[in-house]
């Protein structure tokens, strides 16, 4: 969810938004993003890493609470912001939580190659469902996803009315 603005964020807008997933589901939305700017994005600092622990304890919380039948990310492909993401989705998992990610970036083959990466991916695509905008981006995780865990979602702009 935006701030900062970007092709991820606004996605999650369009998918907080929209009328036709919230009457066919009933959904919750936490915000995952700890930076309020795209300077931002990338620079750590303490009070990120407390609104993180923080955000950790509510998806917990609401992942109790809730019960959902389905949890959709969009996390990061690589750096820190994947590593944070790991934690939340590996969070999920222990939770019982059938979890799906939907990735707007590539990066995933850029890091594959060091050690601690590619033990943290494996773990990571472990029994989840991934969701790329088009087939050329399987490539990009294809060491860790077979074909059948993947669909494609094309997304764009959505009609203004």
């Amino acid at each position: 969810m935006p701030p900062p603005v970007h092709g991820a964020a606004m996605i999650g807008q369009y998918i907080h938004d929209s009328r036709q997933v919230n009457t066919t589901f009933d959904c919750r939305y936490i915000n995952l993003s700890l930076a309020n700017s795209l300077t931002d994005i990338g620079k750590p600092s303490m009070k990120k890493m407390l609104n993180y622990l923080s955000q950790l304890r509510k998806i917990k919380k609401e992942a109790r609470q809730f019960n959902p039948d389905l949890v959709y990310v969009t996390p990061s492909a690589e750096g820190n912001a994947f590593y944070k993401d790991f934690f939340v989705v590996q969070m999920l998992k222990r939770l019982g939580c059938k979890v799906v990610v939907h990735y707007h970036n590539k990066g995933v083959k850029n890091s594959q190659g060091k050690f601690f990466d590619n033990l943290l991916y494996r773990r990571f695509f472990k029994n989840l469902k991934v969701i790329l905008l088009a087939e050329v981006l399987y490539d990009d995780i294809k060491k860790y996803v077979q074909p059948e865990d993947v669909m494609y979602c094309p997304n764009g702009i959505p009609e203004m009315q």
